[in-house]
């Protein structure tokens, strides 16, 4: 589980099913992004047909994580706010907690939960 101290470092975690992984980047902030897609050298091993190999990425960045897109059909993002984002090639913060689904819409598949620990 992730540390709760509001001083301490964030860390994001990452379900689906009984898969489950955990984002905590380092005080220096040097470690390399947190990478998800349907090939096995991922950090989070997740997908479809439509997803790609190296699909995304998560940064943290001052305390606060953004997924980086840099797959052929983009990600659907729904942060806390029930908002559904379509980014392709972009980024976009997650924040609270939410769903990830790579290369489709949220409503098809088996979209990833995440939340802030």
């Amino acid at each position: 589980m992730c540390d709760t101290d509001a001083h301490a470092n964030p860390c994001l975690v990452l379900e689906v099913g009984n898969h489950a992984a955990k984002f905590s980047p380092s005080p220096q902030g040097d470690e390399p992004p947190f990478r998800l897609g349907k090939d096995d050298a991922n950090d989070f091993v997740h997908g479809s047909e439509l997803t790609s190999r190296s699909h995304a990425f998560i940064r943290c960045q001052h305390k606060d994580f953004f997924l980086v897109d840099c797959s052929t059909n983009g990600t659907y993002v729904q942060t806390e706010d029930e908002q559904v984002i379509h980014v392709h090639r972009d980024k976009v913060k997650l924040w609270g907690a939410g769903w990830i689904s790579l290369g489709e819409p949220l409503h098809v598949g088996n979209p990833i939960h995440f939340r802030q620990g």
